[in-house]
């Protein structure tokens, strides 16, 4: 199977002044032979805080270690997730927002003086933790205490792609996986893919099925008539889902909360305000006033047109 995921900082494409501050961060700790900082990475889903995180772990040399915040529930969890760590590990935590409170609490002198507190009945045993580099990856910083973001040195915020940075990371991807499609029909799945390298390695992957199983030249036209036939995407990448939510807000046109957006769709809140709302926000599709969310004129200009 192709991976998709570059391997190294040279090779990751975007999100510059991160790159900037970790190139010089992991230089640093190298010479000093001390560890890195731990690192805190927040952002929109599919921007790449899973693959930043496995480039740092290759970049020192240290092994890493992934898991889900929501497994790490109870302090037991944690004193198992802690004694199955190698030495010069890098702990990746993915969801980080979900790990419960008493867990996070913790991992706090883990994180400010690399020791972990072993609890064995009513007594505890420090156990020293010196070589470990915790990396957590969040879509929800707000839900993380302030203690427990404090106690990352590294902290930062993944920012949408610009078209010409999608361009060259679905260019890298089409050679990688032998698509034949032209830099013109490419740029279709750039405008569709809502600025995210894993939506667009997506898009990629299925134009390349239609080619491979029925012989669909990738020719703009083609590529155009399957991503809006098949795969309901219109010209600015936005879903049915997307476009309900834009529907509902031109019909009642007053300022509604994501609870009332959410209930009018039939869909989860959540899902609404991680998914949805930032991508309509981005395009200027939508407003966001203390009262609530309205559509834009660029947003009812797009219904129109879709029309």
């Amino acid at each position: 199977m192709v991976s998709l995921r570059p391997q190294r900082l040279e090779d990751y494409i975007g999100q510059e002044h991160i790159k900037d501050i970790l190139r010089t961060a992991i230089e640093a700790s190298k010479k000093l032979k001390e560890p890195l900082d731990h690192v805190l990475l927040n952002g929109p889903p599919g921007l790449g805080k899973t693959t930043l995180a496995r480039i740092i772990a290759k970049e020192l040399g240290w092994k890493i270690k992934t898991t889900i915040g929501g497994s790490i529930k109870t302090v037991k969890d944690t004193q198992f997730l802690a004694f199955g760590l190698a030495e010069r590990s890098v702990l990746f935590i993915d969801e980080i927002h979900r790990v419960a409170k008493p867990a996070q609490e913790q991992l706090y002198p883990v994180l400010e003086d690399g020791v972990f507190h072993y609890k064995m009945g009513n007594s505890v045993s420090p156990v020293e933790l010196p070589n470990l580099v915790v990396i957590g990856a969040t879509t929800h910083i707000g839900r993380l205490t302030q203690p427990f973001v404090d106690r990352f040195g590294l902290q930062f915020q993944l920012e949408y792609y610009a078209d010409h940075e999608m361009y060259k990371i679905l260019s890298t991807s089409r050679d990688k996986l032998e698509v034949e499609i032209g830099g013109v029909a490419l740029m279709e799945v750039v405008a569709r893919c809502r600025a995210t390298p894993r939506i667009g390695n997506r898009l990629l992957k299925r134009l390349r099925d239609y080619n491979v199983a029925r012989g669909t030249q990738l020719t703009i036209e083609n590529v155009r008539d399957i991503l809006w036939k098949k795969f309901h995407l219109d010209q600015l990448g936005l879903l049915p889902l997307d476009r309900r939510v834009l529907r509902v807000l031109a019909r009642v046109n007053v300022p509604l909360g994501i609870e009332a957006i959410a209930a009018m769709v039939s869909e989860a809140e959540e899902t609404i305000a991680d998914s949805i709302e930032p991508y309509l926000l981005r395009q200027g599709l939508v407003e966001r006033g203390p009262r609530g969310r309205i559509i834009t004129a660029q947003g009812i200009k797009h219904l129109k047109e879709l029309r």
